[in-house]
């Protein structure tokens, strides 16, 4: 990502219940945790560069009995900040997401 540009976050969720429907409640923005960088020095800057945002969720789905692997994305949830420079150019990071479900029959 450029300074400025936003990434979807993909989610894949997964209903371990053979009994009951999973339905999402609500979906939490976690912590952004960056894996490397060029000089380790510079791992605190890069990792406030990065802003997470949960604004592009549309309607949460329900999963079914079972159902496995479903793909949700989150649309523009990671933006790197406009001012961020060269120092997190190269630089690798992973997220963290909250995610709350209800049982539905």
């Amino acid at each position: 990502m450029l300074p400025g540009e936003t990434a979807d976050v993909t989610l894949t969720f997964t209903n371990p219940n053979s009994n009951v429907r999973a339905q999402l409640i609500s979906i939490a923005a976690g912590d952004v945790v960056v894996d490397t960088v060029a000089n380790a020095d510079d791992m605190t800057y890069c990792h406030d560069q990065i802003e997470l945002s949960i604004a592009g969720v549309g309607p949460l789905p329900t999963l079914d009995l079972s159902q496995a692997n479903l793909p949700f994305v989150l649309a523009d949830a990671v933006k790197l900040k406009e001012d961020a420079d060269i120092r997190c150019q190269g630089m690798t990071f992973h997220t963290t997401w909250t995610v709350q479900a209800q049982a539905v029959r």
